[in-house]
């Protein structure tokens, strides 16, 4: 049976692996969107991905998916997929604020009451009883 306490076996090293996540997940994506400003418009296809190969920041932006990648499966393996996946919504609030301030794109109302209908839904799922043991043995 899972346990009812939903920050049963949130410890340390798993909270600081799901900030992590957000972390890796809003640079990549604030990268990838700097490094898409570099890119020829209306440019053939050939033309764009040799853009893409030459440009590095397309690398560091693969670069921080694999650690990323990496990340999550440490956290994967210490938590339930239903309490950890919905925690990396909040790069929805940190990705949109980057890019408020970074780009200069627009966060009005609606998105505004998007992202805190996101994160009332972040805490709501955070809720629930988690099957993941503590210690990371085996649910019985």
């Amino acid at each position: 049976m899972g346990d009812k306490n939903p920050l049963h076996g949130l410890t340390p090293a798993l909270a600081l692996a799901l900030a992590f996540t957000i972390v890796l997940d809003t640079l990549a994506q604030l990268l990838w969107k700097h490094a898409v400003e570099g890119l020829p418009d209306n440019a053939p296809l050939q033309t764009t991905l040799l853009a893409v190969f030459s440009q590095p920041w397309f690398a560091v932006v693969i670069g921080l998916f694999l650690v990323q990648l990496w990340n999550w499966l440490g956290v994967l393996k210490h938590a339930d997929l239903s309490f950890a996946q919905p925690i990396t919504s909040i790069s929805y609030l940190t990705v949109s604020v980057a890019s408020w301030w970074l780009f200069g794109e627009a966060i009005g109302p609606v998105k505004t009451t998007g992202i805190l209908l996101i994160l009332a839904g972040v805490w709501l799922t955070s809720q629930g009883p988690r099957s993941t043991q503590a210690d990371s043995e085996p649910p019985r």
